[in-house]
């Protein structure tokens, strides 16, 4: 199954440097978001893809994100860091691993 990155060019760049070869670059005007729903569902639809990362600021921009099983569909962060915060991943941390991280 394919990992496939859906974000900006930068973040897009990184991961296609890493090996990722199916990437999307997308910026933040009204078309390529237009664009970036319709790729996501395209994405959520086909049978070779097992996890779609796309950034936290796209998925924002696109709003709500399919609820499927696969493919897996991951939010990270881009170049400016996570638009959750660090007390998200704080939380997150303590769920999983059940201690808490402090500075």
């Amino acid at each position: 199954m394919k990992v496939v990155i859906m974000g900006d060019s930068d973040t897009v760049v990184g991961f296609r440097l890493a090996g990722i070869h199916e990437a999307y670059e997308f910026d933040l005007s009204e078309l390529s978001i237009e664009r970036a729903r319709n790729k996501l569902k395209e994405l959520v639809e086909r049978d070779d893809v097992g996890i779609i990362l796309i950034t936290e600021r796209l998925a924002q921009k696109i709003g709500e994100l399919p609820q499927v099983n696969l493919p897996i569909i991951l939010q990270i962060p881009d170049k400016f860091g996570s638009i959750y915060g660090e007390e998200l991943l704080r939380e997150i941390v303590r769920r999983a691993v059940g201690i808490e991280v402090k500075r």
